[in-house]
């Protein structure tokens, strides 16, 4: 069974694995599923539409599945938020569920946020992210993999932001965070994430050829079409090409440079 404290609220319809723990003053409503090993602290509230795979916690005071801050959301859309497994919400994280009926935002698994980080409606994100404190994620943003987003940072909505990308604290950005890149300040392209490279175990000829793949689409004299053409003649390896693959099909927000 379930270990529900007696002072939690926990609706009929929801579905609990056997060994979820629920704090006290904690609530869960209509249509939740929470998966095996999973543990939702005191005072949290795990809104309808949620769905939450294995081993999550979240912590005190979080909010999964909230209404978007969305002004023309019609509240009685229904939509929800897709968990997957060993993710961690730290304190007072907020993560809004979809604006469009039947839609979900959606997480992946091993992601750490930690406290009061926000995901609004929409944003979809992959695995093993680190979202320090007061990280705030607009909608619709596209999140990849192992990513670390330094305290107080700010995503505008519809940004895409590649794998193994790093933004400074408090910084703020408005267009696509292209794939092994720093950011910082609003908008201003760094270079790429060495050290994060080198630990994520890319080879050196991979690293090699990140490197020249960035120095031709991101920051060399050509303008943009002439870059992604000398690429296109360039026989990258399927990591570099992910870079290019990035500049050259951007969201609609467009993709930073140097």
């Amino acid at each position: 069974m379930p270990l529900i404290h007696p002072q939690s609220l926990v609706s009929n319809s929801a579905i609990l694995a056997d060994n979820v723990e629920v704090g006290p003053f904690a609530i869960i409503e209509d249509g939740v599923t929470i998966g095996a090993g999973c543990r939702i602290g005191s005072q949290a509230r795990i809104c309808r539409g949620v769905t939450m795979g294995k081993n999550n916690i979240v912590d005190h005071g979080a909010v999964i599945g909230g209404a978007p801050q969305d002004l023309s959301f019609d509240p009685e859309t229904r939509s929800g938020v897709t968990i997957g497994n060993n993710n961690t919400f730290r304190e007072y994280v907020t993560i809004n569920r979809s604006t469009a009926a039947g839609g979900k935002t959606i997480i992946g698994d091993r992601n750490f946020l930690m406290a009061v980080s926000h995901l609004a409606h929409d944003v979809v994100v992959g695995n093993d992210n680190i979202l320090a404190n007061n990280v705030m994620i607009a909608g619709h943003v596209r999140i990849g993999n192992k990513i670390f987003f330094g305290g107080g940072s700010a995503i505008h909505q519809f940004v895409h932001v590649g794998d193994f990308a790093m933004t400074q604290g408090n910084s703020g950005m408005t267009r696509d965070i292209p794939p092994y890149c720093v950011v910082h300040k609003i908008n201003q392209l760094s270079g790429l994430n060495v050290v994060g490279l080198r630990r994520g175990g890319f080879t050196r000829e991979e690293r090699k050829e990140i490197k020249l793949a960035y120095s031709l689409v991101l920051n060399s004299k050509f303008s943009r079409e002439e870059a992604l053409e000398e690429a296109s003649k360039m026989d990258f390896g399927p990591v570099a090409t992910k870079l290019v693959a990035a500049v050259r099909s951007p969201s609609s927000k467009g993709i930073l440079t140097r």
